[in-house]
């Protein structure tokens, strides 16, 4: 019996008959999907830990017709908790980085409150969306029927929050609403010109192409390391293993030395952890490769990149209402695609809510996570209250 067997059976003895899965691309690709299956229940010890075992195989787990169920934010962080810590999201705070105590935003300048301004009778967000562990996504604020609409660009590809000591392990999506217009040439969007720097303006052409060959449509853009780490050859394999990469959230601090090469502790299984040097933005470090300089590093890692990104190893999930997508941070690379920021129309909005959590995968709930950990490793430290 192989992997697709196994779950089915199992995912049937857990979940019921009426449960399914299925590849979202191939039978050797990245990404499965479940039907059938009620995540407003709480998991029992087996449910969760068969739902992390996925993840664990197939990096990318989508869950469908959630909404059909009442599924909201709520569920999602009980769900994320599964998985990891949560961790608090710094556009919540309004002086994030600022090095005093962090304050949550005050309510009238919440992401909530401005996406229920945009079409206040026809959109508006779910219970539990002011969590501050929820990451509210959507091109609804400053949006409405009198506004002029506009596109703005996709972010770089990355992994989420790998500069600090204890990275960002896993991350997911419960979708409210996706655009469905096609106004340019059958696609929701065009992918603008880059601004001057956005990029390295040395990066090979290669890598140039696959990082803008975007989805147009409002899908997130997926990249499998541990298949592209896979493909390699034995020996190019064992000189990777030993690659030490220096992270580091702002240049001139020390930063700290972790392995390029990440090992599942539960598979076993080997994935390329966030090869890539373009930052996300100019206040975060690029990737230091121990031994290189900064332009060796570069060199080094955009090859890499170039690698991950080929079409073999590329998933663009389509957003449908109500998914629950989660995806495994240290065996994949995404992207936010391009997108229109400013609507004038409710078929235009993308609104999404977003968890992220680190750490080790708990079977039974509440967590148990140690004070001091919390302390040393979520920002601010945070617990779920569960009810």
């Amino acid at each position: 019996m192989n992997h697709d067997e196994d779950d089915t059976a199992r995912l049937g003895e857990l979940f019921g008959d009426a449960a399914t899965i299925e590849p979202v691309a191939g039978a050797e690709a990245m990404g499965r999907r479940v039907a059938g299956v009620d995540l407003t229940a709480p998991l029992s010890p087996p449910q969760a830990e068969f739902v992390v075992g996925l993840l664990d195989r197939h990096r990318l787990v989508s869950f469908r017709d959630q909404n059909d169920v009442g599924f909201g934010p709520r569920d999602l962080e009980r769900l994320a908790n599964h998985f990891g810590a949560p961790v608090p999201h710094p556009k919540n705070y309004g002086n994030y980085g600022s090095g005093d105590p962090l304050e949550l935003l005050p309510a009238e300048r919440r992401t909530s409150t401005l996406v229920n301004q945009a079409f206040p009778d026809e959109i508006r967000c779910l219970d539990g969306a002011d969590s501050p562990a929820v990451y509210v996504i959507s091109n609804l604020v400053g949006s409405g029927a009198d506004k002029d609409p506009a596109i703005g660009g996709s972010q770089h590809w990355h992994t989420d929050i790998e500069f600090e000591p204890v990275p960002l392990s896993t991350s997911m999506f419960f979708v409210h609403r996706a655009p469905t217009t096609r106004d340019f040439d059958g696609s929701w969007v065009f992918n603008p010109p880059r601004e001057d720097g956005f990029y390295h303006p040395e990066s090979p052409v290669q890598l140039a192409e696959r990082r803008e060959a975007l989805p147009l449509n409002g899908e997130t853009a997926y990249a499998d390391t541990a298949a592209a780490y896979a493909s390699l050859s034995a020996d190019e394999q064992r000189n990777l293993d030993a690659v030490m990469v220096r992270r580091r959230f702002r240049r001139g601090e020390p930063g700290w030395l972790t392995p390029l090469v990440y090992v599942n502790p539960r598979t076993g299984r080997r994935s390329l952890h966030s090869p890539v040097w373009a930052s996300r933005g100019a206040r975060i470090a690029p990737v230091e490769v121990d031994g290189l300089s900064d332009d060796e590093s570069r060199h080094f890692l955009d090859r890499l990149e170039a690698h991950c990104l080929q079409p073999d190893f590329r998933y663009d999930h389509v957003h449908r209402p109500g998914d629950v997508t989660i995806w495994d941070n240290f065996a994949t690379l995404h992207v936010a695609p391009p997108f229109k920021r400013i609507i004038n129309t409710p078929d235009d909005a993308r609104l999404m809510y977003r968890m992220s959590c680190k750490g080790e995968p708990s079977y039974v709930l509440p967590r148990s996570d140690p004070d001091e950990w919390l302390s040393q490793h979520v920002t601010p430290p945070y617990r779920t209250v569960l009810g």
